[in-house]
């Protein structure tokens, strides 16, 4: 009865469709429903694609075309939040709501409310990529996500995760560094926090984004393989991985072709090769066009409407540039992900962020993201002991927390922790009664020697010092700015316990690296920097960050230092400014890698209060098809006396042919240790995962290709400190399959094959010699048939017991092996036994020839088998009990079609090619 009432309501909402639909290619207006009668889209047992298409064919063009760009104004539903312009107005005779939306990379910034609301200043992304911890990431978008919901929000406009290629980058704070494959797995477990509160998060800005200057007309001139390898990936991740909901694309072009323009970018990339189901947001701004972004696959233009004006869009609509299907597909990506995430059904409220406990988390995330980057004779941590302390530095740093960078993104904190209310908390904890003299320098450092001789009295001195940047220009050059450097050298001159602590967003140029003999980055550190900063500087907190971004010694070391691959060339009234990828692949460590540079600090660098040790490499599949996963495994040791964090890192360096950089990412695990502590740990390289660790963009076809060759893993702590290394081939390979049990005194099969052999230049095998291994107690070995036609078995000689030289030969070009494939049927008797037993069939010793004569060794094939003595009896413990029919029931409906059918077959009792409610009978009547 539930059945005929499921496929009854799905054919009524079909007729809905099919009557909304009607009336509109008539021509007809759709008729308002008045607030009296239902909305049949409010109905909330329809999925997401069915309410979308009832509500767009409920609507006029009018109102469709005021839902595709943002519509700055009030909002009646919470009039407290005054005037804004990150909203698009509702519909209420309709049902839709207001759509609310906020920026989000590192706290809600610039929401929909004016005033804007006050949130929890979170550290900034740059600092979160340094922690190189997933699960910390999932608490930052958790966070964000959670305030969202709280304060009545619908999207978040966030992670940012185009790449720092440009060290002077404004807006490198709001990203995740320099590697994309870091980039797209911290961003894609953000995104699952963020949405995991009914929250949309989007991806941004999408692509290549990556400097401030010019950004609104430069164009991007750049390879198609370093595109899709470095600037897309990250993206790619975020799509496949996150599952987010929507994009924001960029001000930019690229080749001379908008982002918000460009249909390879938001068609056939973004939706036809990534399989994206969200909808597409232009930047504030960022939309040029309307008929051509539209058919691009752009759905909403923000802030407001310029080129998606009622005007503009029938007039494309007369013209035929523009169709209503373009308009109605625009309304319902947007809306099935606002049916999704229950923003029709849950009325926006306004409510009130927990700020202790958000800022709690804010302090214990910040803390994770701080790299310890120099500790010359272990200053740090401060000993309880200390009697003095001088705090120094420009009032930006020293005076006030450094809640963020500049821009849109810029968060409203809560509240503030000052770096001196952060000492004397710190202090309090543990009990000292050290003084603490502060001296603010001026920007032109005319109170300087007030500092120094603060410094010269005091047992330690804390520098601070740093840079804020902000979204819409880009920093004058990696140095420190107003006088900085000047001012950190003197005072360093002074005392020779002088600590360091910078806060930036960027990399910055280190001219008095040798004076200072400690040196905590600390980013931007969010509104609880005070606490953070001094829990690490005495030891509350053990620094645990990795560097995200490498710090160069100087600017021409850098991958951006000619002016046509940073800032571009050409300007003035009419020219478009144009810069030029020309580093191809070497971005970021990838450079300095390849180009034998050595940097002041490396990407993956990071220090802690203890040490670590990495040791007992170990790698699975030395020899692979390229298909299966990789296992790496290997101990971490804390060989210090205090508990800490260390983050193995396993690079993967392709075969030469490849053309790239020495190596690149492939995983990471952050291990935290108590003191004496070992642990081991297996990271895996996935071929099939999304940041296609094995292979390259193949332009000319289109496709991501995995090459063959010998492919080196590199294991160390830092991209420059690679301490262990190992490898694996990718190549042509044996197969082995077929049965995986046989009753005792039972024939069973095996089958052999070929796989990757034919491919590339190596076209067409025409003899074949392997010995054939297995236990002869356990096993009788019957015949080798050949299952290929034209294929002949030439010789099967039993070489020993339990050895067999098998040859074959393929008779004329005509019969030449060209395709994977099984090719040679294995024939065995297990012989009988008093219990159960397993037993491995491996193949070795395999080597193909072609036509020329050349030959090549494969790697060996095996093949375990179970010999069972008891019918039923499935998993080899001699009896038949309800364990067995639990494989049955585990493989049930798998067919001899399956792919994993060597696997199920296990389970197929009777022998008929499919697992079936014969076989769970056949077992179930033999359990005793």
């Amino acid at each position: 009865m539930a059945s005929i009432f499921y496929h009854s309501k799905k054919i009524a909402n079909a007729l809905l469709i099919m009557s909304f639909s009607f009336s509109l290619a008539s021509g007809a207006a759709a008729a308002t429903p008045s607030g009296s009668q239902v909305l049949p889209w409010m109905d909330t047992s329809l999925t997401p694609a069915v309410r979308s298409q009832l509500l767009i064919g409920a609507m006029t063009l009018d109102q469709k075309i005021e839902q595709i760009a943002g519509s700055p104004g009030t909002n009646p539903d919470l009039p407290q939040c005054g005037s804004t312009f990150r909203h698009i107005n509702g519909i209420p005779e309709l049902g839709i709501p207001n759509f609310r939306i906020t920026n989000g990379p590192v706290g809600l910034g610039g929401g929909d409310c004016n005033p804007q609301d006050k949130a929890t200043a979170l550290p900034v992304a740059l600092g979160l990529a340094a922690s190189f911890d997933t699960d910390l990431a999932y608490s930052f978008g958790n966070l964000m996500g959670g305030e969202a919901r709280t304060l009545g929000l619908h999207e978040l406009e966030g992670p940012g995760m185009d790449m720092a290629r440009v060290g002077e980058g404004g807006r490198n704070f709001e990203y995740m560094g320099e590697d994309p494959y870091l980039a797209g797995i911290l961003s894609s477990r953000e995104i699952h926090g963020i949405q995991d509160n009914n929250i949309i998060a989007m991806s941004k800005h999408y692509v290549l984004n990556d400097q401030e200057k010019n950004r609104n007309s430069v164009s991007v001139n750049i390879a198609d393989n370093v595109l899709h390898e470095l600037y897309l990936l990250p993206f790619e991740m975020s799509v496949k991985d996150g599952n987010v909901a929507s994009i924001m694309c960029s001000y930019n072009r690229i080749g001379g072709i908008y982002a918000c323009d460009n249909k390879y970018l938001l068609t056939t990339v973004l939706r036809d090769m990534w399989g994206f189901k969200g909808y597409v947001q232009s930047d504030f701004g960022a939309t040029h066009s309307t008929a051509m972004a539209l058919n691009a696959g752009l759905d909403l233009e923000m802030q407001s409407a310029i080129n998606f004006t009622p005007a503009k869009i029938n007039a494309a609509l007369s013209d035929g540039s523009l169709t209503i299907n373009t308009i109605n597909q625009a309304l319902d990506r947007r809306y099935v992900q606002m049916f999704k995430f229950g923003i029709f059904d849950t009325p926006a409220q306004h409510g009130t962020i927990d700020a202790q406990a958000n800022g709690a988390t804010a302090r214990a995330i910040a803390e994770q993201t701080a790299v310890l980057l120099k500790n010359e004779g272990h200053l740090l941590p401060l000993s309880s002991s200390v009697k003095s302390i001088a705090l120094i530095g420009q009032s930006t740093f020293a005076d006030a927390a450094v809640a963020g960078g500049g821009g849109s993104s810029r968060v409203s904190p809560l509240y503030t922790i000052t770096p001196l209310d952060g000492l004397q908390n710190t202090l309090a904890k543990i009990g000292s009664n050290a003084t603490i003299t502060k001296v603010m320098v001026a920007n032109n450092n005319s109170n300087l020697d007030a500092a120094v001789a603060a410094a010269k009295n005091a047992d330690v001195v804390i520098i601070m010092a740093g840079v804020v940047t902000s979204e819409g220009s880009d920093r004058p050059s990696l140095s420190l700015p107003n006088n900085q450097d000047a001012m950190i050298s003197a005072v360093a001159a002074a005392n020779k316990n002088t600590a360091l602590v910078l806060k930036d967003g960027d990399p910055v140029l280190m001219p008095w690296i040798n004076q200072v003999p400690a040196i905590l980055e600390a980013w931007n550190p969010g509104e609880e920097d005070g606490n953070v900063v001094a829990n690490l500087l005495f030891g509350l907190a053990n620094p645990s960050g990795k560097l995200p971004v490498t710090y160069p010694i100087s600017k021409a070391d850098t991958p951006t230092s000619t002016d046509e691959r940073y800032p571009g060339i050409g300007s003035g009234a009419g020219v478009v400014p144009q810069v030029y990828y020309s580093e191809d692949m070497k971005m970021g460590y990838r450079w300095y890698d390849s180009q034998g540079i050595k940097p002041q600090f490396a990407f993956g660098y990071g220090l802690s209060y203890s040490n670590f040790s990495i040791s007992n490499l170990s790698v699975t599949q030395r020899t692979t098809d390229g298909t299966k996963p990789i296992q790496v495994s290997l101990s971490v040791k804390n060989t210090g006396t205090v508990a800490g964090a260390e983050v193995p890192q396993v690079y993967l360096g392709l075969p030469e042919n490849a053309n790239e950089p020495p190596k690149r990412l492939v995983g990471f695990k952050k291990i935290w240790l108590a003191p004496g502590e070992e642990k081991q740990v297996t990271i895996t390289i996935d071929p099939a995962a999304s940041n296609h660790p094995l292979s390259i963009w193949n332009s000319a076809a289109a496709a991501w290709t995995t090459l063959e060759g010998e492919y080196k893993v590199y294991v160390g702590n830092s991209s420059d400190n690679i301490t262990l290394t190992n490898s694996f081939t990718v190549g042509r390979t044996a197969t082995l399959s077929g049965d995986t049990s046989v009753l005792n005194g039972k024939n069973f099969s095996l089958n052999y094959g070929l796989k990757n052999v034919t491919q590339s230049v190596y076209q067409g095998v025409y003899a074949q010699d392997l010995t054939l291994s297995y236990d002869p107690t356990k096993v009788e070995f019957v015949d080798a048939q050949s299952s290929k036609t034209g294929l002949s078995v030439v010789s099967k000689n039993v070489t020993e017991p339990g050895k067999v030289r098998i040859m074959l030969a393929s008779l004329g070009a005509s019969n030449a092996i060209k395709t994977d494939g099984d090719l040679l049927t294995l024939q065995f008797k297990a012989k009988s036994a008093a219990q159960s037993a397993s037993t491995t069939i491996t193949l070795a010793n395999i080597i193909v020839a072609d036509g020329s004569g050349n030959e090549a060794q494969l790697a060996k094939a095996s093949q375990k088998v179970l010999i069972t003595v008891t019918q039923g009896d499935l998993n080899g413990d001699g009896k038949v009990t309800i364990g067995d029919l639990a494989i049955v029931a585990a493989a049930y409906g798998k067919t001899s079609s399956s792919p994993d059918w060597a696997l199920a077959k296990l389970a197929d009792v009777n022998n008929d090619g499919k697992v079936d409610i014969i076989d769970l009978a056949s077992v179930a009547q033999l359990i005793n």
